[in-house]
């Protein structure tokens, strides 16, 4: 095989391939073979069929069947001997199958750029660390009482109070017609809790068991349900069922069933050792990114713009399926320039930041082997409170492997840039407590 590589810029290159006739040949006289099994002309027998009568009547589809293999093949052993580094899908023109049998096509490639790092490390960096406070680790108490909560059945017939767990039906209705999408039976919500519509959720308060009542909502113009968006619905609203919530007592006994410890003060110990460690995680998880900021920053290169181009594309499918929340909504929300132009953005920033972290990696030689994947699982274990081996397994069986040995390597290649720099530990204060004044 020859190959002649033009190049095209930075990120783009132009192989010229031609196939030697013999290996042509070959590939041509399998598919006849296989072909001559199949087909049935009359007046031959099947699999007794001459060559030249093959040729007449199938020349044209053995022809294609024979490019189809042999193109992709020979275009992955070009890129290989090349040491190419390819990505999307190739251009292909002039192809010719000539009278001799030679192979000859054009195959115009986006390639991954050469790297010429000029600086990773040297600078002068601050690290924040959040500060654990009493007031926290009580917020981290509350949520286990509320994830230990007993819900107790109403006995005495008294209405609906903010708290309760209340089972509801509803319907809404627009000029006395049902609204598609907006019926449910036996939904459970915390009144409260802004699971529903916040002027729903005050309308139950008040209300019985075995109450029907007709609630009023103004949607805005904005709301994602185009049939509701800008009208009044009225819900027809009927609870169910009331039960209390019961928050369990802090106790030693309650430390032993939810935090698997002996007392309550070694349950507070743990909230804080728990917190602190978030805490470090954070501060490195922000340290790290304002070192691909400087890495992207200091080492400029272009991009294949393919590659941007699938990268941007997919950020905002994505973000169009956060957004699109309705069901029956089958048209994709659309996004402003503004956005898109963020969303391309981001994509630059995303690419740039694994090149540079593959590239630094390769020129340290930073590895990560089995010990290190094995240590991250397990302390995804031990935070996550899981066994080791249902982690591996679930791990093993949605192909996360190869993503956590990706984020181990840019865990270490960040790290080993940030012990190149001057990084002054600093502890963030923490965040004020929200204001419980009514306007």
């Amino acid at each position: 095989m020859k190959v002649e590589v033009q190049e095209l810029g930075a990120c783009a290159r132009r192989l010229d391939i031609e196939l030697a006739p013999e290996n042509v040949k070959k590939e041509l006289d399998q598919a006849y073979r296989e072909l001559a099994k199949k087909v049935s002309i009359r007046g031959f027998r099947k699999g007794k069929i001459p060559r030249p009568v093959l040729e007449r009547y199938h020349r044209s589809s053995v022809e294609d069947e024979v490019l189809q293999k042999l193109i992709p093949s020979s275009f992955d052993q070009a890129v290989k001997d090349q040491g190419l580094r390819a990505v999307g899908q190739p251009k292909l023109d002039d192809i010719k199958l000539d009278e001799e049998k030679a192979l000859r096509y054009t195959a115009t490639i986006e390639v991954l750029p050469d790297i010429a790092l000029q600086t990773y490390g040297g600078w002068e960096l601050v690290k924040e660390v959040r500060v654990v406070t009493d007031a926290d680790i009580e917020r981290e108490l509350q949520d286990l009482q509320n994830r230990h909560v007993s819900l107790v059945s109403i006995e005495e017939d008294r209405p609906v109070q903010e708290g309760d767990y209340v089972l509801i039906s509803f319907e809404g209705f627009r000029d006395g017609q049902p609204v598609p999408g907006s019926k449910a039976e036996n939904y459970a919500l915390v009144v409260g809790s802004k699971a529903v519509v916040e002027s729903v959720e005050r309308g139950l308060i008040g209300m019985r068991k075995g109450e029907l009542r007709d609630i009023p909502v103004q949607f805005p113009e904005t709301y994602q349900n185009r049939s509701m968006a800008g009208h009044e619905v009225i819900f027809h609203v009927t609870v169910n069922e009331i039960k209390e919530r019961v928050l369990p007592a802090l106790t030693d006994d309650f430390a032993k069933e939810a935090g698997g410890v002996d007392t309550l003060a070694e349950l507070k110990e743990k909230l804080r050792n728990n917190q602190e460690e978030m805490a470090e995680r954070e501060a490195r998880r922000a340290l790290h990114e304002g070192i691909v900021a400087r890495l992207i920053e200091a080492n400029a290169f272009e991009l294949p713009p393919g590659m941007v181009e699938s990268e941007t594309e997919g950020l905002i499918a994505n973000l169009q399926r956060q957004l699109r929340q309705q069901p029956g909504d089958s048209a994709p929300p659309q996004l402003t320039e503004e956005v898109r132009q963020q969303l391309r953005d981001q994509a630059i920033s995303r690419i740039k930041r694994e090149l540079l972290i593959d590239e630094i990696g390769k020129r340290e030689a930073i590895a990560v082997d089995d010990a290190d994947v094995e240590a991250d699982l397990q302390r995804l274990a031990e935070r996550t409170e899981q066994r080791l081996e249902y982690i591996r397994r679930q791990m093993e069986q949605t192909g996360a492997l190869g993503s956590i040995r990706h984020n181990i390597l840019a865990d270490k290649v960040l790290d080993f840039v940030a012990a190149r720099c001057t990084v002054t530990e600093v502890s963030k204060p923490p965040e004020p407590e929200p204001s419980t004044t009514q306007a």
